[in-house]
């Protein structure tokens, strides 16, 4: 069944109030992109402020190098990443402060490629509070937990 016909179902089907489950491809995703402000330390004066794209897939956040340096982040280890493409490398990361949305978290910020697009990992979504919300294709905050 093509994604068309399936659509159209899903809406007949919606409006009768017999819901059907359709899983959400990848391919039916837009992007979705979210504002974050990373500094090298909580109150540094120094910060940088950009888009990122959130990529679910992705564990730990990637920005391009010359920024973490301008911040004063300096690497403290290597690791092995597998890239979209397939390819592997390994590049150094650092520990910084990331602000999305004037929530406030630490983690891992991988030194990438001056070129490459800053990508938002899950691990610091996770940590912050935010869940991706895949049909409105924007970030949306976590229920509290119970403890």
């Amino acid at each position: 069944m093509n994604l068309t016909r399936a659509i159209t179902i899903g809406r007949k089907r919606r409006r009768q109030g017999r819901l059907w489950p359709m899983p959400i491809r990848e391919t039916d995703l837009g992007h979705i992109y979210a504002d974050v402000t990373i500094r090298s330390a909580v109150g540094s004066k120094k910060a940088w402020t950009g888009r990122m794209l959130v990529d679910t897939g992705a564990t730990d956040t990637f920005v391009p190098a010359g920024v973490l340096r301008k911040l004063g982040i300096k690497p403290v280890g290597r690791r092995g990443y597998e890239m979209a493409d397939g390819t592997e490398h390994v590049l150094p990361f650092g520990v910084g402060v990331i602000e999305i949305h004037g929530e406030i978290t630490g983690g891992s910020l991988v030194f990438a490629g001056e070129q490459d697009e800053p990508l938002l990992g899950v691990t610091v979504l996770e940590s912050v509070g935010f869940w991706v919300d895949p049909r409105g294709e924007r970030l949306i905050p976590r229920p509290p937990k119970l403890k």
